[in-house]
């Protein structure tokens, strides 16, 4: 049984196939397996697709109708081998050692979600600065890109991406199902995983209305994740307040050192509110 099943989607994707499915298959990691899904593209996707699995064996193709990424990877997951699934767009790539530092992390240290840092490429350039995954930022906004490693138990546990999130933003609601079970996540402060953009990606075709869309249907599916949050939230908010009222008066009663310690006093952090 291999070690990990990397998932790849395609769709009208040929020039960017063999640059990705290098990097897959040049990985350090050797034990794996990779599932194809063609995902009825119109260019010719799916014979380069063919022409690489002719020459390695851990290369499953499929074909299907198209019915969107979600599904193309639904399916996928569904007939993978491995314990652990890492996902990958058929526009981006790897690091040569990326899936194997992801395995060894995740197995030594018992953590659910493991990831890396991420580096632009394509029509922008640069580091893609997000915030660690923790609740307070994942309940506001995505965090952790798709290509991060997890278990395929965990897949089966949620029922897989959710369909109804198919114009977008599937990944964020899947992890927070990870959320919700209080699931470890980690990121390796290393780039391991390189981001392709390009002005006609999916993600950059989502028009307002579909956000706000996605993001009220996955608010309500995740409504006691919510509550919990905005409880949390109020708590914070009335503490800061309390602090602040009793900052002044409780300062007569201190010594100047005393003083300056209070002074610099602040919460162990604030919810950032839009």
């Amino acid at each position: 049984m291999p070690k990990i099943s990397v998932i790849i989607p395609v769709y009208n994707c040929e020039q960017y196939l063999d640059e990705t499915l290098s990097s897959v298959l040049s990985s350090s990691l050797t034990d794996i397996e990779v599932i194809i899904v063609d995902d009825g593209s119109l260019d010719d996707s799916y014979n380069k697709c063919l022409i690489w699995a002719n020459k390695d064996s851990r290369i499953k193709l499929i074909k299907q109708t198209n019915k969107g990424v979600v599904t193309a990877r639904n399916n996928a997951i569904q007939i993978a081998q491995s314990e652990y699934i890492f996902p990958l767009d058929a526009d981006d790539r790897i690091h040569p050692y990326c899936l194997e530092k992801l395995l060894t992390t995740i197995e030594t240290n018992h953590y659910d979600v493991v990831y890396s840092q991420v580096e632009f490429f394509g029509t922008k350039t640069g580091i893609f600065k997000l915030p660690k995954a923790i609740p307070e930022e994942m309940i506001q906004r995505n965090v952790v890109v798709c290509s991060a490693l997890y278990k395929k138990s965990d897949w089966q546990k949620y029922c897989g991406y959710d369909m109804a999130c198919h114009n977008g933003y599937e990944d964020w609601e899947f992890w927070l199902n990870f959320v919700a079970d209080n699931k470890k996540f980690y990121r390796i402060d290393e780039i391991l995983f390189f981001y392709r953009i390009r002005s006609n990606s999916r993600n950059n075709i989502i028009i307002k209305k579909d956000f706000q869309y996605i993001y009220s249907y996955i608010k309500q599916k995740h409504q006691s994740l919510y509550n919990a949050y905005y409880k949390k939230v109020k708590t914070i908010n009335f503490l800061n307040k309390l602090f602040k009222i009793l900052k002044s008066p409780i300062t007569i009663f201190l010594n100047k050192s005393q003083k300056e310690k209070w002074k610099n006093f602040r919460i162990p952090y604030r919810i950032r509110r839009k």
